[in-house]
């Protein structure tokens, strides 16, 4: 075994393979005595081992994994592994300045929640009677009744379309009308009445219901982009991860924020890269890279999100509605 452990011994030339070196050991009860950290020509053999850890000796296995990856955590009882660290660092995993892509940096602010990614789009409606007015919950058009009535309630309105015109006649002065609760859903229902007063008496309300798309059109482009990320990452991780408190190492009485999501097929990944880079010496090993996403980078193509040119309209419209009471 020293001879081994120093490097002395030439495995191949007398036992053939190490899976076969390995069997004996275990056999012989000195498979312990295996440094596959600091015996001198570790970064030979330490992916074969491991390999035969996995198949042999499973709780070792993910003993030395543990050891190697430094962003891997193992539950003990169901074996699951999970990715943990600074959320942002799965940017890492996407491509970079790549045309049409979103940018690493990008992606990295994104996932560290810094609003300061995001560059709202203003002019995202042409038609605010249509993007808006038509896609309110009965509920919330009554609320924008309410508040139409309470904004001219008491006016005299000059008529200028066909529906104030006879409006006007039945209040029985052709001249004015006036909004009241019975003349209120006439008008939203009247597309050129409600955007000629929108225009004129109701230009502050105008502004409101821009303001309500403007954001709940972002907000939904926003949610996109995030759930677009998170897709992507799915190749990898099982949902969208969560953060949890652990006590600070040094301060007394403080909490620090990890981040930890599962990973799909975990030994997959890892065994992968053991078996691809076999006689590859020490930039081969798990242990050159220390960490589980510098083992996705190394053997898999980097992954893609792009900003879409419109967000789901359903998104936009549910936002509308949820939105719609903090403007109006």
């Amino acid at each position: 075994m020293e001879a081994f452990n120093n490097g002395d011994l030439e495995v191949k030339k007398y036992f053939n393979d190490y899976e076969t070196w390995f069997t004996i050991l275990k056999r012989k009860g000195l498979f312990d005595e295996i440094d596959p950290h600091n015996a001198s020509d570790h970064e030979v053999w330490q992916n074969e081992y491991l390999l035969w850890l996995y198949e042999n000796d499973r709780e070792k296995y993910y003993t030395w994994i543990q050891k190697l990856l430094g962003d891997i955590e193992i539950e003990e009882k169901t074996n699951k592994a999970y990715w943990v660290g600074d959320r942002e660092d799965l940017a890492d995993l996407f491509c970079d300045n790549r045309r049409n892509d979103i940018s690493q940096d990008t992606i990295r602010s994104i996932l560290s929640d810094d609003g300061d990614w995001w560059e709202p789009y203003w002019d995202t409606s042409d038609d605010i009677y249509r993007d808006v007015i038509e896609e309110l919950t009965k509920e919330n058009l009554e609320v924008l009744k309410e508040k139409i009535v309470s904004l001219l309630s008491g006016q005299k309105l000059s008529p200028e379309t066909e529906e104030m015109e006879l409006i006007a006649a039945e209040q029985g002065h052709k001249e004015y009308w006036e909004m009241n609760n019975d003349s209120v859903l006439r008008i939203i229902d009247d597309k050129e009445s409600m955007e000629s007063l929108l225009d004129d008496e109701l230009r502050e309300l105008k502004s409101d219901l821009y303001s309500v798309h403007s954001n709940s059109f972002n907000s939904a482009m926003q949610d996109e982009v995030y759930d677009d990320i998170w897709n992507e990452l799915s190749k990898y991780f099982e949902g969208t991860g969560k953060w949890y408190s652990i006590p600070h190492p040094s301060k007394k009485d403080t909490q620090i924020q990890k981040f930890k999501v599962p990973i799909n097929d975990f030994e997959g990944y890892v065994n992968d890269y053991l078996i691809n880079n076999k006689g590859y010496g020490n930039s081969g090993t798990l242990e050159y890279h220390g960490s589980f996403l510098e083992i996705l980078r190394e053997g898999n193509d980097c992954l893609s999100v792009r900003f879409s040119d419109y967000p789901d309209p359903r998104k936009v419209d549910n936002n509308i509605n949820s939105y719609f009471r903090d403007y109006i």
